[in-house]
């Protein structure tokens, strides 16, 4: 099996999860929850959780039932991180925006991906169960942090930087050790896939949020500079090559290692994929 085959069966698979946990809300005031998990459609947050398990597990215990539902939960919670994130832009007249969606929908919606998000995460059945959801937890409250934050007065440059990281960084962080956490990885390299969840994750938001023409609304950089939120980017993608070559000792990193780098790696120096 190719790496690219590899990935691409990855991504059928969450879509597949997915598919299941958001068939309730394909009618009445839910319709939102689907639109929004449907335009971040490239599974990078899930496909990141299952290879950060893989490079742990063994071939034996390597079964889809075990990090499914926890890829899918990243999924789920990315979608309500976006929802919530419109709503906020929506509702501040000091932001230019086309958004038009239904408030009550939206917030209502935004509700059934967070509860849905900790279902699928409870279908595992794993002695370190308990450790993900404290991150899942985690990362949901400090997206909620940066929100308030960022959109209660106009962030500096600086505070934009620490935007990114406490929203798209955190989800891709939470992402890696959740997926290593089911793997069994001891406490000694939990924080290296910390680092390569959060430099992935934040490379990757650059690329959606100027690669898109500013559409993706995770993140509203006001008054910031597309150039210093790349060199952050950069930063934070070098940390995470760092650790990856400090895993690559004791696990096998390879597919990791060319997932993170081939996403990311053009897109902090303004490169189109």
């Amino acid at each position: 099996m190719t790496y690219e085959r590899s990935l691409t069966e990855l991504r059928a698979e969450i879509d597949s999860h997915l598919e299941s946990v958001l068939k309730p809300a394909d009618k009445g005031r839910l319709t939102a929850a689907r639109e929004t998990v449907d335009e971040y459609d490239d599974r990078k947050y899930g496909q990141l959780l299952m290879l950060s398990f893989e490079s742990i597990a063994t071939p034996a215990s390597r079964d889809p039932g075990t990090v499914l539902p926890a890829a899918t939960a990243v999924e789920l919670l990315r979608g309500y991180c976006r929802l919530r994130s419109e709503l906020l832009i929506q509702f501040d007249d000091g932001i230019a925006h086309s958004l038009t969606r239904e408030p009550m929908s939206a917030l209502l919606s935004g509700d059934y991906l967070y509860t849905s998000a900790y279902s699928a995460l409870s279908e595992i059945n794993n002695a370190h169960l308990g450790a993900c959801f404290e991150t899942l937890t985690a990362v949901q409250e400090s997206v909620i942090g940066a929100f308030s934050t960022n959109y209660s007065s106009t962030p500096t440059a600086p505070d934009c930087r620490s935007f990114l990281d406490d929203t798209a960084g955190v989800l891709g962080e939470g992402a890696a050790v959740i997926g290593a956490t089911l793997a069994g990885v001891d406490s000694t390299h939990r924080q290296h896939f910390a680092t390569v969840g959060r430099g992935f994750a934040t490379g990757h938001q650059i690329q959606l949020t100027f690669g898109s023409g500013g559409r993706d609304v995770l993140a509203v950089f006001q008054g910031s500079e597309e150039r210093e939120l790349r060199q952050h980017a950069e930063k934070r993608l070098d940390e995470a090559k760092k650790s990856l070559r400090h895993l690559s000792s004791v696990y096998d990193t390879s597919f990791l290692r060319t997932f993170v780098e081939g996403t990311v790696s053009g897109s902090v120096h303004g490169v189109s994929d």
